[in-house]
């Protein structure tokens, strides 16, 4: 019998970053030599080079600063009780600010495995990770990106949307899930 595995991506999802990404694009437009508007694209087209290597340093750096202010969404520690599966954090922030904000608040027990972008390159490769580990399992990803969301739909995983902008919640889609 199938086993249900929980994906979550963490900005928008877990927690709300305040990261001024107007002042990243700047500073890893400076260190591409090009104009950077597009984070997303810039890791996966760069994984595995000096310049993502360089970028990530930068970056890390201002979400380190986010998190210091970020807390979590009421719904989420409900939502991860809730749902008896295991569960991952996929997340295209560092892998230490992950851990160190999960740490913070608590919620790393609540994770089997928590996926950075230096590991990955791209929440795809991270999703494909987690089929990899969960064959035979049902898995449902939620993010709060569109991208995200396109990105997932060839593979075998349930992709959802939250949209929290719209008053949507983590446990509501929990809840109507389980």
């Amino acid at each position: 019998m199938e086993n249900a595995v929980l994906v979550l991506d963490f900005d928008g999802v877990v927690a709300k970053l305040n990261v001024d990404w107007l002042k990243v694009y700047s500073r890893v437009s400076e260190i591409a030599g090009y104009k950077v508007t597009d984070l997303i694209t810039f890791w996966k087209n760069t994984y595995g080079t000096s310049i993502y290597d360089k970028a990530n340093k930068i970056i890390e750096e201002y979400e380190m600063e986010a998190i210091a202010k970020s807390k979590i969404y009421d719904d989420v520690i409900e939502a991860l009780e809730l749902f008896k599966g295991r569960k991952y954090l996929a997340s295209m922030q560092s892998q230490k600010v992950l851990e160190i904000f999960l740490e913070k608040h608590n919620l790393r027990k609540y994770f089997y495995e928590v996926l950075g972008r230096e590991r990955f390159g791209s929440k795809r490769k991270q999703l494909e990770h987690i089929l990899e580990r969960e064959k035979g399992n049902k898995v449902y990803f939620i993010d709060d990106l569109k991208r995200n969301i396109d990105s997932c739909n060839d593979l075998e995983i349930e992709c959802i949307p939250l949209k929290r902008w719209e008053g949507e919640t983590l446990l509501d889609i929990i809840k109507i899930l389980f």
